[in-house]
């Protein structure tokens, strides 16, 4: 536990520190360190099932993602679309590769499990980056940031309510065979705290966040992101699972690899962002 909490507190100083001193780039490279980690390990997992991913095509193209995400987005060209717009390319590119060897295994066994790997990792996280370099207001150039910031942080309380609760008072099992720790008690546990720091930021950072961001708006935005976060989180242990692997990696103390870190985000990143386009 106590490696967990340190690893914890240096990286939200680490993101803390970047985002103070380099803004939008600052959580931009955050984000896409993260995503490089995880798209490494997502990449490992898949080449344990059968796969041969093209692991260094892969980074190449997870940075072009996030480049185009935060520069066409921080420039004003194709609003909310850059990283996407770049995606599509990376996977047309890798489509058109299939042409060097159009028999055999590559495009089973390398291209299109490359394409699962963005498409699971980049293409989702790059919706914080976008958010982030996005939504700069004439009251603060950190508004896109504070909501991408929440997302990360309704997800991230959804896992800790979960496992403070689930630990106290869970008995009745959510989905067993799947994760056998998880319990209805905890994800109850999880959709509060979610909605619980949701509030908090709602409040503490109403001087530069919409108006449209009230209280209310922000509990029921932060329990939908709670809720996905669980499922985001059930599918990450499916692919372990699939795969028989325990942890994605152990680089991290306490908590395990970066696609543990990340595994909440994949389906609350864009879901968030749609639920703050809607707001504001």
């Amino acid at each position: 536990m106590f490696a967990r909490i340190f690893s914890t507190l240096v990286l939200w100083t680490i993101t803390v520190l970047a985002i103070i001193y380099l803004k939008s780039l600052g959580w931009a490279a955050i984000i896409c360190v993260l995503s490089a980690g995880a798209l490494f390990e997502t990449c490992k997992i898949l080449d344990k099932m059968g796969a041969s991913t093209l692991l260094k095509t892969a980074q190449f193209l997870n940075i072009g993602i996030f480049t185009a995400a935060w520069g066409l987005s921080y420039f004003g060209l194709f609003p909310f679309a850059g990283g996407a717009v770049m995606y599509a390319l990376c996977c047309g590119f890798l489509a058109v590769s299939i042409l060097r060897q159009p028999f055999g295994d590559y495009a089973r066994k390398s291209v299109f499990p490359t394409i699962l790997a963005l498409t699971a990792i980049s293409f989702p996280l790059q919706w914080l980056v976008i958010l982030g370099a996005e939504m700069r207001s004439d009251i603060s150039e950190y508004t896109g940031i504070v909501l991408a910031v929440w997302i990360l942080a309704a997800a991230k309380f959804s896992d800790v309510g979960a496992y403070v609760i689930g630990a106290a008072f869970g008995r009745h099992k959510m989905a067993e065979s799947i994760s056998p720790k998880k319990t209805i008690e905890g994800a109850v546990g999880g959709l509060i705290s979610s909605a619980a720091v949701s509030i908090l930021f709602a409040c503490g950072f109403a001087h530069i966040l919409p108006e449209q961001f009230t209280p209310l708006a922000a509990a029921i935005g932060g329990a939908i992101i709670g809720a996905a976060a669980i499922f985001s989180d059930l599918l990450e242990s499916v692919l372990k699972r699939t795969a028989k692997v325990k942890d994605s990696g152990n680089f991290i103390p306490g908590i395990g690899g970066a696609l543990d870190l990340a595994d909440s985000l994949l389906l609350t990143a864009p879901i968030g962002t749609l639920i703050i386009s809607i707001l504001v």
